[in-house]
């Protein structure tokens, strides 16, 4: 139970950095292309609200990535038996 807990704090910390460092680098690039006055326009706060979307598109990918992983590595234990990788098992 405690490693499950760990894995969906794992998971949210990692969404929240993914997300946060992909808008933070969109928003860096566009202050940087236009000039740090081009923050008060109306344009960058559409280009703002569509960084967000895709900060969060991005985090919920790379997160399915870590599951598939966490899964993947738990199916490959098994409990009791010999290990899926035992040398006597290759060819």
């Amino acid at each position: 139970m405690l490693r499950f807990i760990r894995e969906i704090i794992l998971l949210v910390v990692h969404f929240a950095y993914s997300a946060l460092l992909t808008v933070g680098i969109c928003v860096g690039v566009t202050l940087h292309t236009y000039g740090l006055q081009y923050r008060y326009t109306p344009e960058f706060a559409g280009k703002l609200h569509s960084y967000i979307n895709f900060g969060l598109v991005v985090g919920a990918l790379y997160c399915l990535i870590i599951l598939c992983y966490l899964l993947t590595r738990r199916s490959l234990e098994t409990r009791g038996d010999e290990p899926w990788n035992n040398t006597d098992n290759l060819g």
